[in-house]
């Protein structure tokens, strides 16, 4: 199918890990792309004539060219890949009257406290949360904690700075840490306003799974549950496996859809891709984030849809108008595990990588972090160390294919060669 007469705008920063999938898709298609992006990267390779690098918060500085652009050719969609680009999709749309999530939308969904409040307004089941200043004293609120809590942020993902705590102790220690994290530079210039906010709510105990799906006029098209066989139980929380197609019956894939749709309605996105993570238990389904994006890292390349097509390109094409409602995932489990960061110090070396790619039912091993880079763990840390992928007869095959290759891992740090 040729869609070179209509074209789509991707903001890829230049630290993305969705730059390749989003490419490949967007040449598959054979639809005119320009990139907007930070940094230059290796964009220039592919659209020598189509790229825009930018100062994300200066874009107005850039319109004329994008909006030149966009008349030139049939412009169709813009679309931030991850969360860094999803806020500027939806000031560029608007400034180009291209239809796609209000701004409001999309920063509900950017903060974790707007988020919780709009859905507990709409009668959706919600923990106890209270938003506080990081100049108060934890003391401040003693008296209306229930424990076990969760300390968050209220902007960053990957779950970084989430800390389950149980007592008073551990809650003080817990602001004190995330004082500090929110007080870097890079995460205060990420953050503006709500690097002075930590986010205080109850504990949601229960099976936590996601669901990405594609939005289309306010309705939900569900492309996949993943199951997150790991216990999640804190101090902190790793996203490591997400093995699919889910295990779930279907009156709970139903229930989970249906609370997912409520929280979409809710927060107002209309349109494209969304990451819903959720937890069930006795007391029903409870919303822990809603994104108004794809799933993040590598972790897309466990998806793949009947007819050969990847995420990226059924987000471009449904962007373009095609219609991705009959999109049924192939009938195989697949899993990814993030490779978890564990310890702090500068990256050496990884042993243990072929043998990890030698194990049965492993497809594929990417690292993300390179030597020399430094590692930093959960809950500062925001960076996993790679990506696992593999795939078998049923999912508690690909939960112990994972589980032996990342055994096979070695990682060597700085602080490893200091005891050497």
């Amino acid at each position: 199918m040729n869609h070179a007469n209509f074209s789509v705008i991707l903001i890829i920063p230049s630290a993305s890990y969705r730059t390749n999938p989003f490419i490949d898709a967007a040449t598959k298609l054979d639809i005119n792309i320009l990139v907007i992006t930070d940094k230059s990267q290796v964009f220039s390779e592919y659209y020598p004539d189509n790229v825009i690098t930018m100062n994300f918060e200066h874009w107005q500085e850039s319109i004329e060219n994008i909006h030149e652009w966009s008349e030139r050719y049939d412009l169709k969609a813009v679309i931030g890949v991850d969360e860094e680009s999803i806020i500027l999709a939806a000031k560029l749309s608007e400034s180009l009257c291209i239809e796609h999530n209000s701004l409001e939308s999309v920063k509900l969904t950017k903060n974790k406290y707007l988020m919780r409040s709009e859905l507990k307004k709409s009668g959706l089941k919600s923990p106890w949360f209270k938003r506080f200043s990081v100049h108060e004293t934890p003391k401040d609120i003693f008296a209306e904690l229930i424990f076990p809590c969760v300390l968050k942020p209220t902007f960053l993902s990957a779950s970084q700075g989430v800390l389950r705590v149980n007592s008073f102790e551990e809650f003080g220690k817990g602001c004190e840490m995330l004082s500090d994290l929110l007080a870097e530079e890079k995460v205060k210039k990420r953050g503006g306003d709500q690097a002075n906010w930590i986010l205080v709510e109850e504990y949601i105990p229960g099976k936590e799974v996601s669901i990405e799906g594609i939005v289309n006029n306010g309705k939900l098209k569900d492309l996949a549950i993943f199951d997150k066989p790991e216990s999640l139980e804190g101090p902190i929380f790793p996203e490591t496996i997400f093995i699919t197609p889910t295990i779930l019956d279907e009156h709970l894939q139903s229930s989970l859809l249906e609370t997912a749709q409520s929280a979409l309605q809710a927060l107002g996105i209309s349109k494209g891709p969304v990451h819903i993570e959720l937890r069930i238990n006795d007391h029903g389904n409870y919303i822990l984030e809603c994104a108004a994006r794809s799933i993040g890292g590598l972790c897309s390349k466990v998806l793949e849809f009947k007819g050969g097509m990847s995420l990226e390109e059924l987000i471009l094409r449904s962007s373009l108008g095609r219609n991705v409602e009959k999109t049924q995932l192939i009938d195989k489990a697949k899993g990814v595990m993030m490779m978890p960061t564990e310890k702090r110090g500068i990256l050496r070396k990884i042993h243990g990588i072929k043998a990890a790619l030698a194990v049965k039912g492993i497809t594929d091993l990417q690292t993300t972090i390179k030597p020399g880079e430094m590692l930093e763990p959960l809950p500062k840390g925001d960076r996993y160390l790679g990506f696992l992928f593999a795939e078998g007869k049923d999912q508690d095959t690909v939960k112990i294919v994972l589980q032996e290759a990342w055994s096979k891992i070695e990682v060597v740090s700085e602080e490893d060669l200091i005891f050497l």
